[in-house]
């Protein structure tokens, strides 16, 4: 059977960042450094601080007060503490202790003008990372400061090495093991403390909520509600109500208050899932909310605060629509703090066997159909396939393959459906879904059998004919789209309020997720 082994992804710098009250280790291309020297002599501070800024590029922040200190390091992102250990307002030496004990992997540089080696000793037994005699030479003082921060970064990448040697492939619902996988659940364990708006791009079936979910409970958050927004299922004129609520009689059928999506998430995160589908106004109103942290219900002039974490997703070109006046600059800058972007599967395929053991092992207990294994000539078919629909389109082969066989083994002639020409409704245009099962096609959403060529043939009003032939063509489009509206009405080469409009009159329920 197909074996598993690891692959490793690059390092990348490590410091310090605060956002909330938490810290976190943040992978980013070497900023300057923030040092926060602590001594009552302001004169031993300008010395310092003079020093460390003509030897490098350092932000400094100071401090004479030592009672200070543990508040600062709540509130300030500092990279490395320089301490006088001969405080005389508060021991030095208990100083370094509860610095390293709040804050393990900060370093801490004294120094000292009295040569009292006891107390160094008894500073560096409580976490002090290096000592540094006065009068201090600014080459010295420099290079004892980058060997500090040198010693912080390996340390992260260590603590990298160690997650993934230790068969670390898995973060939340995402599974891979690929280089360019790790990188990603690196950025998400790097941003998951910070509000900072995140957008997430990828192809349709990377698994872009599964990131933003991520995101999402393994913060500070994690507690709070996760709120989902699919921007592309709700025509424009709903979907200002679902995001920021209205009150009663904002408009005709708005027989009471609804509080919207941003209130629902207040205190936790909101996902807008296909944020490229927003219409310009809509745009408008998102950037001031990301701008103020207020919302307004429609029908009200109240602005109500709201504590949010905004991660957003899209499939589209979204520098291509601010080219094409369709999606506004200001509004991407805002949401494009921290860029992940998802590989697709055909990029990666070191995780397909990693994730056909997660799927087999999800989807046979779902069905209780008991442990699996996959055979290396079929394995060598899912490793040559192009998966244009990515990791989705994966879990429902491998679903597939499990109804189809008979035993708990998946082999080549288990998945020979692969070997069919694909044919992308995309760009080829759409097909009606095919039942393999009763070679009809597949039911529609109310459940019944869609309408059969026979009984589209049989006399009756021409009128009834044509509705049922739209309803079942509509119904089609939206099954081959996986539920997607834009991309269903781009398959019927309508626009999304047309579809809208048909569906409505034909009595088809779009919001469905069955569709």
């Amino acid at each position: 059977m197909y074996q598993l082994g690891p692959v490793f992804a690059e390092g990348m710098d490590v410091l310090r960042v605060l956002t909330n009250g938490h810290w976190q280790w943040e992978t980013r291309n070497m900023p300057e450094p923030t040092l926060l020297i602590v001594d009552e002599k302001a004169s031993a501070l300008e010395n310092v601080s003079r020093s460390l800024k003509g030897e490098g590029s350092y932000r400094v922040l100071t401090e004479t007060n030592p009672s200070n200190v543990l508040n600062r390091l709540e509130t300030e992102a500092v990279d490395v503490v320089l301490c006088d250990v001969d405080l005389k307002s508060q021991s030095g030496v208990s100083l370094v202790g509860d610095i390293r004990s709040r804050h393990l992997r900060l370093p801490v540089v004294i120094y000292s003008e009295n040569d009292n080696s006891e107390r160094i000793v008894e500073a560096m037994e409580n976490g002090a990372t290096t000592y540094v005699a006065q009068p201090m030479e600014p080459r010295l003082l420099a290079r004892t400061v980058e060997a500090a921060l040198s010693q912080l970064r390996l340390t992260g990448e260590v603590e990298k090495l160690k997650r993934r040697l230790g068969g670390d492939h898995k973060l939340g619902g995402l599974v891979g093991r690929s280089a360019s996988m790790h990188r990603v659940f690196d950025v998400i364990r790097e941003v998951s403390a910070v509000d900072s708006t995140v957008l997430i791009r990828s192809e349709t079936g990377a698994g872009k909520e599964l990131v933003a979910r991520a995101l999402h409970y393994e913060g500070p958050r994690s507690d709070k509600p996760f709120v989902k927004v699919n921007c592309a299922a709700l025509p424009e004129t709903l979907l200002e109500s679902e995001l920021f609520g209205h009150e009663k009689g904002a408009f005709t059928d708005a027989k009471q208050t609804r509080i919207g999506k941003f209130e629902q998430a207040n205190g936790g995160t909101i996902f807008l899932d296909e944020i490229g589908e927003l219409s310009l106004s809509t745009q408008v109103k998102l950037l001031n909310v990301l701008q103020d942290r207020e919302i307004e219900r429609l029908g009200s002039n109240r602005k109500i605060p709201v504590n949010i974490r905004v991660v957003t997703a899209t499939n589209r070109d979204l520098e291509r629509m601010i080219q094409e006046s369709r999606f506004r600059m200001d509004l991407y800058y805002r949401l494009n703090v921290v860029p992940i972007t998802i590989p697709p599967l055909r990029d990666r395929k070191e995780d397909i066997p990693l994730l056909c053991a997660h799927f087999l092992d999800k989807i046979g207990s779902r069905l209780h159909k008991g442990t699996y294994t996959i055979t290396d000539d079929a394995m060598g078919l899912l490793l040559s396939h192009p998966w244009p629909g990515n990791v989705r389109e994966l879990e429902n082969v491998i679903e597939r393959a499990i109804l189809a066989t008979t035993t708990t083994t998946i082999s080549s002639s288990t998945l020979q459906f692969l070997n069919q020409a694909h044919t992308s409704t995309e760009y080829s245009g759409f097909h009606p879904p095919v039942n393999p099962v009763v070679g009809r096609h597949a039911p529609s959403q109310s459940g019944n059998e869609l309408v059969s060529s026979e009984a589209m043939m049989a006399p009756g009003p021409l009128k009834d004919a044509v509705r049922a032939f739209e309803k079942q063509f509509i119904e089609n489009a939206m099954l081959a789209a996986g539920g997607h509206v834009i991309k269903a009405a781009r398959m019927l080469r309508i626009d999304r309020t047309t579809l809208w409009k048909k569906a409505k009159d034909l009595g088809i329920d779009l919001h469905s997720d069955s569709m």
